[in-house]
């Protein structure tokens, strides 16, 4: 029996690293849209609104390529790599204000952050007093809403709560796994891939949404506008129509989603080494919805001005003024 659960564990950091050495994920090579999106159901709903044959049709062929983490997107885009990509908010603002010619276009992702520990209770985040927990990317959107709701909460890190960075989730996850870590903040699809490797070892992880803890501490809606698609400004002038057809076929590619989430994650395997039955746990614990960049801005300002509290480098100055949203049409 521990020996098979070795095995898992091995195969389950084989994988992990294998993604993280990966170059890119293509769909469909050709000369027209470039895009790139992160691991998880931002790569599904981007994947399958590129697999549209109007759109494809469109722009004469697309891209996808996966990126490992926010350093890379933001050498890709910033570079002009890449022309349209899926993509955190706050790196999306902080690409725009600091000179990077990109337009928000929609937010689609809403919640997509969990924790998990091994031992105690945890019904909130009081229960973490004490306890060494893991969080990737420091800096980045999850360190930043934890330790945004552990201040709420009157936890102080480093007295209360020791946190302990690490470079990517899978760094996080294989930590956790081998119990050096007590618990770990982890986005999906890893949270799931996570939750289900740690039952295959005999252990059995406690799971609370950070969502609804804002939701809690702060009283605001439990939806969190995390993640969504942008544009290099000259891709919307050049071809304000692929842009429209993207953000139809977007739209689309969310209800899809929602109405098939088998299917929806048997895509999601054919592009990362997870299996599907991940990808359908994580798309049952991810609040997605489809909003343009117009209808999502009253939240996004919210969830930015709380957050930069923390790092006025979390977007890099100020609000975003109004050329940052892509106009409803």
């Amino acid at each position: 029996m521990i020996d098979r659960r070795r095995r898992e564990l091995l195969q389950f950091a084989a994988a992990s690293a294998t993604l993280a050495a990966l170059p890119g994920l293509g769909i469909a090579a050709g000369p027209g849209l470039r895009a790139a999106t992160p691991l998880g159901l931002p790569q599904v709903i981007l994947a399958r609104a590129l697999a549209d044959e109007r759109l494809d049709a469109l722009v004469g062929g697309s891209e996808l390529r996966a990126w490992r983490d926010p350093d890379q997107l933001r050498a890709w885009i910033a570079g002009g790599e890449v022309s349209l990509t899926a993509t955190p908010t706050n790196v999306a603002a902080n690409l725009y204000n600091r000179g990077v010619p990109v337009v928000l276009m929609n937010v689609n992702v809403w919640g997509t952050l969990g924790l998990l520990a091994l031992d105690g209770p945890l019904t909130s985040l009081a229960d973490l007093a004490g306890k060494r927990l893991g969080v990737p990317w420091r800096g980045d959107m999850p360190d930043l809403v934890l330790r945004y709701l552990l201040a709420r909460e009157g936890l102080e890190v480093g007295r209360d709560v020791h946190i302990l960075y690490q470079g990517s989730p899978f760094e996080t996850v294989q930590l956790f796994l081998a119990r050096r870590l007590e618990a770990a903040v982890l986005p999906e699809p890893m949270r799931t891939a996570t939750r289900r490797q740690a039952g295959s070892l005999g252990l059995e992880p406690r799971e609370l949404d950070l969502q609804q803890e804002w939701a809690r501490l702060t009283g605001d809606s439990p939806a969190l506008p995390q993640a969504g698609v942008i544009c290099r400004l000259e891709l919307l002038e050049a071809h304000p129509d692929w842009i429209a057809a993207v953000q139809g076929a977007v739209g689309e590619a969310v209800a899809w989603v929602h109405a098939d989430p088998a299917a929806a994650a048997r895509l999601g395997a054919e592009h990362a080494p997870l299996p599907a039955p991940v990808f359908e746990g994580a798309i049952a614990r991810t609040r997605l919805e489809m909003r343009t960049a117009t209808a999502a801005r009253p939240a996004l300002e919210t969830f930015f001005s709380a957050l930069a509290e923390l790092s006025s480098g979390f977007i890099g100055g100020g609000l975003p003024d109004d050329a940052f949203y892509l106009p409803d049409t």
